[in-house]
């Protein structure tokens, strides 16, 4: 929808919590009082993270929420109501009105569109606590914690939605902050494992970026060396216990909710400039020593006799000539401190964020099958 130019940009987080302050709680105040509900915006969506612009308002944006509820059978006399109730009403400037639009991988998106359109709905996403997070993680909130095979296929970006979006309001029997501290960070053991599974895969390609660029490959050289920028980023987020979320906006989480992000930046890009694999292992030594003094501080602070040391000095490769941390033997040293034995002899690939690109391996059916591998 082209909006006038006299329509100020909102941050669609912010915008909708008006829009429930000032249009829907008074509403349903008055005709449902006893009504028991949750309203937040915690799911799919740049605006949930609050990285929206004025770009993102051409769909899946504006005014909207989700109202979680306790029965299934109050759902359509509900959206019932705020169809007709919501009909003419602006928040900010902006209309209370979508249009559903059928996308080709079979997603609905909602498009804001004037209040004087025919066939229009609201963006209200009436459901079940429980309902939401068995689509959106398969999790059933009844079944006690989750799991290891939950946890290392629950996508990071998911993660991240529900630790990082906001809550606007929620009655005392449907409180959903005892579900959010669940699902905060990951449990010590499998912290240790993603941080282990990082390294090994810094490990098993640090090498390869200089051998690439001595076989005049720099373009291939320049490749390596973006994936294990890449795997530096995820290991930082975890590091300081941050889910990070998907491609497009994994470099500006870095630089927003980490805060190494803007230390590292800066010497990242001069990896990702360099023109020749000695200047790109110029750079990259300098992060991976800083990175694995980050690491050893972080891990034996929380580890009263750790079993080994992180050695923090870079080295040559065997007998040639490419400087390395040896990463894997960085991993080697934060396996030894799991506890859990199942979780110490996991296969060392990490969470389906870690080894699996496609992001179709992110959807229920797939995730799923993945559940297998750490069985």
């Amino acid at each position: 929808m082209p909006y006038p130019d006299g329509i100020a940009f909102v941050h669609g987080l912010d915008l909708s919590e008006r829009f429930f302050f000032d249009i829907v709680k008074p509403l349903l105040d008055q005709y449902y009082p006893l009504l028991q509900y949750t309203a937040c915006c915690l799911g799919p969506g740049s605006d949930v993270l609050r990285f929206d612009s004025i770009q993102s308002r051409d769909h899946d944006w504006g005014p909207k929420f989700d109202l979680f509820v306790e029965n299934e059978e109050n759902i359509d006399e509900l959206n019932s109501f705020f169809n007709k109730n919501l009909r003419k009403k602006t928040v900010c400037g902006y209309s209370t009105q979508f249009q559903p639009y059928l996308e080709e991988n079979g997603r609905i998106t909602l498009i804001n569109t004037s209040n004087d359109q025919e066939n229009t709905c609201h963006g209200i996403r009436i459901i079940t606590m429980k309902q939401f997070f068995i689509e959106y993680l398969n999790w059933a909130i009844d079944n006690g914690e989750p799991t290891l095979e939950d946890w290392l296929t629950f996508p990071s970006q998911h993660l991240l939605t529900i630790a990082r979006g906001r809550v606007f309001h929620h009655s005392d029997n449907m409180n959903i902050e005892h579900i959010r501290s669940r699902l905060a960070y990951y449990p010590n053991d499998i912290w240790l494992y993603l941080m282990g599974c990082c390294w090994q895969r810094i490990g098993q390609e640090e090498h390869l970026m200089g051998r690439a660029g001595q076989a005049n490959d720099e373009l291939g050289s320049s490749l390596i060396a973006n994936r294990l920028i890449r795997d530096i980023m995820r290991l930082i987020f975890l590091l300081e216990k941050q889910f990070f979320p998907y491609p497009k906006w994994f470099g500006t989480g870095f630089r927003q909710l980490t805060t190494y992000g803007s230390d590292f930046e800066s010497i990242l890009r001069q990896v990702q400039l360099a023109n020749t694999w000695q200047q790109r292992e110029y750079h990259l030594s300098i992060v991976y020593q800083h990175l694995a003094n980050i690491t050893k501080e972080r891990l034996f602070n929380k580890i009263e006799n750790p079993k080994d040391t992180i050695t923090t000095e870079i080295s040559q490769f065997h007998n040639r000539p490419f400087q390395v941390i040896n990463g894997g033997s960085i991993a080697d040293v934060i396996f030894n401190q799991i506890e859990n034995n199942h979780i110490r002899q996991l296969p060392k690939i990490g969470s389906i964020d870690l080894f699996a690109d496609s992001t179709d391996v992110m959807v229920t059916e797939l995730r799923l099958k993945m559940k297998k591998i750490f069985e």
